[in-house]
């Protein structure tokens, strides 16, 4: 069983891959089901997915499983995108996978993500020592794009935003994948837009495009004494106005049960649940 990252097939793999996501109960769920869309994102990666890509292989050459990953030191994480295996060789094949990816990146924390009905990734993880974590729900909502404009609070996020953006994003979400220096970078991935009501930001919406025809709200929080204002469903609005997209799609924690009902209310409905699991130490995995 060859563990090996080179004289690949890069468009197999990418096909095999795309097959792959089709189902929630093999899928990664970093990843989309549109082929161009995973090719994209895949493209996209802080390192070059060809660079950090292994696969596994059977003897006659047939391309078993493949994993790829992406990592950020200021964060010391990094993102399994993967394994994808095939059915019958996931015992055999994931464990020295997971080792050999995760042994490239120079951080300690390290996240595999799939849907709760991908029972071999949960096994898998069981099997490596990696912990389940609390399982995310999936919501989305298309409606048409508001015709009125932008609220005359919000606005793009500068840099003089730092500190108070930081502070509402670390209270937040303590530890997450995105830091705020990253989330008002205007080069970077994400767009980010806050309500200042004269005297100070009060709340903000970080977001991506989304495939063509959606926009994914990566992070969106409101200062805990200005809530229950309509100030996160303005923020929403602003993001699909600053779009023009009507497909907006966001993950919420299990644990935020008052979060998860403020959505509903919007209209959002869930779609998908899915499990994060995290590596117990840097870079150790079990046989």
């Amino acid at each position: 069983m060859p563990i090996t990252s080179r004289a690949i097939d890069h468009q197999a793999v990418l096909d095999f891959i795309v097959e792959q996501q089709q189902s929630p109960a093999t899928a990664c769920a970093y990843l989309g089901t549109d082929a161009e869309s995973i090719k994209d994102d895949l493209k996209g990666l802080d390192q070059p997915w060809t660079e950090t890509l292994h696969i596994s292989t059977a003897e006659d050459g047939r391309l078993t499983g493949a994993v790829v990953i992406e990592w950020d030191e200021e964060l010391a994480r990094s993102w399994v995108y993967g394994p994808w295996i095939e059915q019958d060789a996931w015992v055999a094949h994931g464990p020295a996978l997971l080792g050999t990816v995760t042994s490239l990146a120079p951080v300690g924390d390290h996240e595999m993500y799939a849907d709760v009905a991908h029972r071999e990734m949960a096994e898998l993880a069981t099997r490596c020592g990696w912990r389940h974590r609390e399982a995310n729900f999936e919501y989305s909502r298309t409606a048409p794009v508001p015709a009125n404009e932008l609220d005359l609070q919000i606005r793009p996020a500068t840099a003089e935003d730092l500190p108070r953006v930081r502070a509402l994003h670390e209270a937040e979400f303590p530890g997450t994948y995105a830091s705020a220096v990253e989330l008002l970078d205007r080069a970077g991935r994400y767009s980010t837009l806050v309500l200042d009501d004269g005297d100070g930001v009060r709340g903000y919406v970080a977001y991506q495009h989304q495939g063509r025809d959606g926009v994914y709200l990566d992070f969106i929080t409101v200062d805990p004494t200005a809530r229950r204002a309509g100030i996160g469903e303005l923020l929403i609005t602003a993001a699909q106005q600053c779009t023009g997209r009507q497909r907006i799609e966001l993950t919420v924690d299990e644990n935020r049960a008052g979060a998860r009902a403020f959505y509903e209310a919007l209209g959002f409905d869930q779609v998908a649940a899915t499990r994060p699991y995290r590596s117990p130490r840097p870079n150790m995995w079990a046989h």
